[in-house]
């Protein structure tokens, strides 16, 4: 080793770039009439892409409809039977509105739920009322009953004069369409008190999907793999709160991820892991679009006659009986539409082999997805009997448009250790990183709490493959002339590192504010 630090050439750099195919951009006239105001609106006040207000938009209208209404996608095949249960999520770095723009779409349907709960709220008192009332007849009844014993008996057996008891009132249910938090126990109460389904939304995913991999937890798993297809039914059993059956289980999901913990999610799913159970492939409505190329500054209110279009058309979905569901099949014309769509796709997308089998079996799931949305676009414009060809047409441009957001999501899936790397490639060429001579340690790095960058595993798996890569490599610090300089500290060896000049020198030239002191660094090193 020696001094060969100071006089081993640096090869050239590699080329090193995100491996994530450009978004598709969506067309706001994909959306049904009663939607596309409202997610105009939003995108406008809030700065960002119409494909966040779109795609939870649409999201609202699966989870609102739930087991409310079906649809036959084969014309005779009445064994194929869809229930227009979607999950989705929006992709996007914190800090982007995913929250706010979830919170402004999904407003409409709460308010729905908010006149459902004073409705229940009123329905409750009545109850207690009621119930009062019956407690007192109920003992009358009981006094009544006894003399009646004491009397002559019919040949029946029954007394005479014994009287009739009205029935018990019953507890009201209170309808539901949303929720935010709830346990597995309480998920599948309110399974079992709403039978049209509910909507999940979670503000972060990561968190939802963390737990479901914690020990103890596959129970929980298994019951959301269960929940998608919306006509399973499931049965929990605890200790001291006996069993509690829900015939038809449905549970629409979506909320927002970040692309790191996406990434993270990714590595062991997308490798045949313990995560391998296609629980990331039913994630249909997932996007994840390009940053606005601009930002303007927007101070309006929102469009009030907007909101209330797209309120009633959720409105008309949640009036639909669960107890008579819409059973809706294509008509002709669309009928055709979706052989057509439908032989095209599996040949050549599902069919091909060339993909990878995670991304292959996302597709698949597409069979289900068209009819879906073209039953969900029937619906928010009003049409009740069958789903048209304008519907069908629709949905199919929304596949083509979220199969170009999958091919980006599922690129994402490569070595988070690369993700990193390019985190720090882009710190390295701004001039954030090391001193006047390019020395930084793994701590300057992870301290800093950048985005991917912030432990010092993460930091390790960039610098292995930015090593691999000529960007940078170990600062060899056992050279003599440090030896006789007594600059060498005692102790466990710090983990340095060198940039390639030549990145170093670029980054200085594009810059124009070299690093020229060891403030920059946090390592204590000597500059050279």
């Amino acid at each position: 080793m020696g001094s060969s630090s100071f006089i081993r050439a640096w090869l050239e750099p590699e080329q090193l770039t995100a491996k994530l195919p450009p978004a598709p951009n969506f067309n706001p006239s994909l959306l049904p009439n009663a939607l596309r105001p409202m997610a105009e609106d939003v995108a406008s006040r809030m700065q960002v892409p119409i494909d966040f207000p779109a795609v939870v938009s649409v999201a609202t209208l699966a989870g609102i409809c739930g087991r409310r209404a079906t649809i036959q996608p084969k014309a005779l095949d009445d064994s194929w039977e869809v229930v227009p249960n979607l999950w989705g999520a929006v992709v996007a770095d914190a800090g982007m509105m995913k929250s706010p723009v979830i919170k402004a779409v999904t407003a409409p349907a709460l308010a729905i739920e908010k006149e459902w709960r004073s409705e229940f709220e009123s329905e409750l008192k009545n109850f207690e009322r009621e119930s009062k009332l019956w407690t007192l007849d109920e003992a009358v009844w009981s006094a009544q009953y006894k003399r009646a014993q004491k009397a002559p008996q019919q040949d029946s057996g029954k007394p005479i004069g014994a009287p009739e008891l009205r029935p018990e009132p019953k507890s009201p249910t209170r309808r539901r369409l949303l929720t935010t938090d709830a346990t597995l126990e309480s998920l599948h109460k309110l399974l079992g008190e709403n039978r049209a389904g509910i909507f999940v939304l979670r503000d972060e995913l990561t968190g939802w999907l963390t737990s479901l991999d914690k020990q103890g937890r596959e129970s929980e798993r298994s019951f959301y793999l269960e929940c998608w297809n919306g006509d399973s039914s499931f049965t929990i059993d605890r200790i001291g709160r006996g069993s509690i059956y829900v015939e038809s289980c449905c549970v629409s999901l979506f909320g927002g991820i970040q692309p790191s913990r996406l990434r993270q999610y990714f590595a062991n799913a997308m490798q045949e892991g313990e995560d391998s159970d296609g629980l990331i492939q039913r994630f249909q409505l997932l996007i994840w679009p390009e940053k606005l190329p601009s930002w303007s500054y927007e101070d309006r209110r929102r469009d009030a006659s907007a909101f209330k279009l797209a309120e009633s058309a959720y409105r008309a979905i949640a009036n639909i009986n669960v107890d008579s569901p819409r059973q809706m099949k294509f008509d002709d014309e669309a009928q055709a539409h979706f052989v057509g769509w439908l032989t095209r796709f599996m040949n050549s997308q599902v069919l091909q082999g060339d993909l990878h089998p995670s991304l292959e079996s996302h597709f698949s799931k597409y069979r289900s997805l068209m009819p879906s949305l073209a039953l969900l676009f029937s619906l928010a414009d009003g049409l009740h009997e069958h789903v048209g060809l304008e519907q069908a047409i629709r949905a199919e441009r929304w596949c083509e448009y979220l199969m170009g957001h999958a091919r980006r999501v599922y690129a994402a899936r490569t070595d988070p250790g690369y993700s990193a790397a390019l985190a720090l490639k882009s710190k390295i060429e701004r001039g954030m990183v090391g001193d006047s001579e390019g020395r930084f340690t793994v701590r300057d790095i992870y301290r800093n709490e950048w985005r991917e960058l912030s432990s010092p595993e993460q930091v390790r798996k960039a610098i292995a493959v930015l090593e691999d890569h000529n960007w940078v490599r170990e600062y060899e610090d056992d050279n003599p002339l440090e030896d006789a300089l007594g600059l060498r500290r005692p102790g466990r060896p710090t983990e340095v590192y060198l940039v390639n000049p030549r990145i170093l020198d670029r980054a200085r030239q594009e810059t124009g504010h070299p690093r020229l002191s060891t403030e920059n660094s946090t390592s204590g090193l000597p500059v050279a």
